[in-house]
């Protein structure tokens, strides 16, 4: 029987089919592990990733996945909340969550569903309390609870302890289209705030208020409270844009002062329940004018443009424990491209000695611009002293780039800082780099066959 691949594996297994060959047990082609016909994930155990920077323990933000039957390691796929689970696969993808669980049974792990306990998978969250609507007994967060809230989805506070409602009616002031009851709708009204069986502007009465004075009466200001002269309402759920604390309507808050980078919405204009951010720069898929991969996020115009020359980058920042061992990353602007790269200590504190293993080497498989070293020469490198290393990558492009045939050679630099116990928060070059254990069985040949035939 043939040893099988999953889909996402059919292009490396096209690609180093002589060196999968080896990977099984030549004398009995059946796995017979426990493993079998499960892809085997491997990381984000001792790591958590928040806003971009890896904290506690080395980087476990990439997750290497293995597709053979055998259990041998082929690929690697983002993991951003660095739990272990494949972004792709994980009922949570920006919160850690290696169990899963998910006991409402919605596709949405209980770590990050604002209503663990009841099943809402589009996770609307109108006021962004953080407990989504489904669940929430007050949904406009204006401390009124939908029971006895005469405006349920539109904030409208208690003044006085009582709720602004004029005519008396069901409805608060906030979403009454008739203030005053008198059958003349609010945006035809002469005089919205005092009934009358004709309507007129009624000499000496208070026919119109503009509490904050942005040329909008109050009865027609979706934010009668906070000045929005054009009345903008993207979402057209009756609450302006100013105040609004979700524009887009996609159940993500947008504008409350104690959101992390990682809680507030990537697109605030455009719905994008996924925050999905490909390239890493705080702007989403969704709203994002320019894909260009970010590295290090303390410096994210250092980042990779796939439309621009052939660059590749170091990692930018790390900090971690001395003596711990630490993989050398490499990344590229260009997916799937033969490349031989030299690392390199550029400088480093008095008294070290520590140099780079396996410093030297050539790499061709990738996967979303991250590089896989080949089985036995990855790059690594141990701090013996504290203070601040810069370790050099120089990278050279085996074959001529087709946009840009003149641009071979580019020089990036990982900055490393040792310190006794590795530092409070570490920080972290990415989500991509792996462990130093995640290598992957058969790139070695491929990318010597692919070196073999390279013209100078």
């Amino acid at each position: 029987m043939k040893r099988a691949f999953v889909p996402s594996a059919v292009v490396v297994c096209l690609v180093a089919t002589s060196a999968f060959a080896q990977l099984g047990n030549g004398s009995n082609p059946e796995c017979l592990d426990p493993s079998c016909g499960k892809p085997k994930e491997q990381g984000g155990n001792t790591a958590t990733c928040v806003d971009g920077v890896c904290t506690g323990g080395g980087c476990g933000c990439s997750v290497w996945v293995a597709y053979t039957d055998d259990g041998k390691t082929l690929s690697y796929t983002d993991d951003a909340d660095g739990d272990g689970k494949a972004d792709v696969a994980d009922n949570c993808p920006f919160s850690s969550n290696r169990d899963q669980m998910d006991v409402d049974g919605d596709g949405v792990g209980n770590t990050c569903d604002n209503c663990a306990g009841l099943s809402n998978f589009s996770k609307l969250d109108i006021d962004g309390d953080g407990l989504g609507d489904s669940c929430d007994a007050d949904l406009d967060g204006d401390l009124v609870e939908n029971l006895v809230d005469n405006c349920a989805s539109i904030p409208n506070r208690l003044v006085n302890g009582v709720q602004a409602n004029v005519d008396g009616d069901a409805f608060g002031d906030v979403c009454d289209l008739d203030l005053d009851g008198d059958g003349f709708d609010n945006v035809a009204d002469l005089c919205p705030l005092v009934a009358s069986a004709q309507n007129v502007d009624l000499p000496g009465q208070t026919c119109r208020r503009d509490s904050d004075s942005d040329g909008i009466w109050d009865h027609l200001d979706n934010c009668p409270l906070a000045a929005n002269t054009n009345n903008a309402d993207l979402d057209r759920d009756g609450i302006g844009d100013v105040c609004d604390l979700d524009v887009d309507a996609d159940g993500l808050n947008d504008k409350l002062p104690d959101l992390t980078v990682s809680g507030r919405d990537n697109c605030p204009a455009v719905r994008n329940r996924s925050q999905a951010d490909a390239d890493f720069d705080g702007d989403g898929d969704a709203c994002d004018a320019k894909f260009c991969l970010v590295i290090d996020p303390s410096n994210k115009a250092d980042c990779l443009d796939p439309n621009g020359p052939f660059k590749v980058h170091g990692g930018g920042l790390v900090t971690l424990k001395r003596g711990e061992k630490f993989r050398l990353p490499l990344f590229a602007n260009r997916n799937g491209a033969a490349i031989e790269y030299v690392w390199t200590v550029v400088s480093r504190p008095a008294g070290s000695v520590a140099a780079v293993e396996n410093p030297t080497g050539a790499v061709t498989m990738s996967n979303h611009f991250q590089y896989a070293y080949t089985d036995a020469n990855v790059p690594s490198f141990t701090t013996d002293v504290d203070g601040e290393y810069d370790i050099q990558l120089q990278a050279k492009l085996a074959f001529p780039d087709r946009a840009y045939p003149e641009k071979r050679e580019s020089v990036s630099s990982l900055k490393m800082t040792a310190t006794p116990d590795g530092g409070s928060p570490a920080k972290g070059n990415s989500c991509a780099a792996v462990g130093l254990d995640a290598s992957v069985a058969g790139f070695a040949l491929a990318a010597l066959a692919l070196l073999r035939r390279r013209k100078v």
